[in-house]
């Protein structure tokens, strides 16, 4: 799993993925975080639902788990706008069988920040996966913004990519969707393949 940041416990935000609300909470459950479940017509957004995710550290931070995890193409593309810290983090997951995520990190002031060790999501990437109407040329204005806050910031290139779902940005006092959480069991395989790698690690390092 590879993501811009390390654990943050504030960090917020939503992925939103291609399809319909039962595929998308059909993957969640075989998953580690519990998420709200918002329909939102041609997109499913999933909102963390709990401050951790159902595994142990270095896995329970809610969001770089979910925002980490492979898709099943049947729910591709998907886009995440999240919030970690005061920079803004969008992830992009074309469709095809070895399409790549690419990313793209905004901090105020700043604009866009660099990740050498990531791929880059460059607007036409947004603009394709979002089946924008809007051309690569209004997404790069956006993206060459300095001013504002991240939260701001990616509610105008959610407008601008023609996206539903900006308004899930900020936490909610009550769900405003279906919660739906992973079940024991994937939790519990996950964990046994964690343990084993852990294992198989340590008996490398002693041989």
């Amino acid at each position: 799993m590879s993501v811009p940041w390390q654990s943050a416990r504030a960090s917020r935000g939503l992925l939103l993925v291609r399809g319909e609300p039962a595929r998308a909470s059909g993957w969640v459950r075989r998953g580690l975080v519990a998420c709200e479940v918002v329909p939102q017509g041609e997109w499913t957004a999933l909102v963390p639902a709990e401050p951790a995710s159902r595994a142990g550290a270095p896995y329970d931070d809610p969001v770089a788990t979910l925002v980490g995890r492979p898709l099943p193409g049947r729910i591709r593309p998907a886009l995440g706008f999240f919030v970690v810290g005061d920079r803004a983090v969008v992830s992009v997951r074309p469709r095809g069988w070895r399409a790549t995520q690419r990313w793209l990190v905004w901090e105020p002031g700043e604009g866009r920040v660099r990740t050498p060790a990531l791929e880059v999501a460059r607007p036409t990437d947004l603009v394709a996966a979002a089946h924008a109407r809007s051309g690569p040329g209004a997404v790069a204005a956006v993206v060459a913004d300095r001013s504002g806050d991240a939260t701001g910031w990616l509610r105008t290139l959610m407008a601008t990519l023609g996206l539903p779902g900006s308004d899930l940005l900020t936490a909610g006092a009550s769900p405003r969707g279906q919660v739906v959480a992973p079940t024991a069991q994937a939790v519990a395989r996950f964990e046994s393949r964690m343990a084993e790698q852990a294992r198989h690690r340590a008996e490398m390092e002693e041989s």
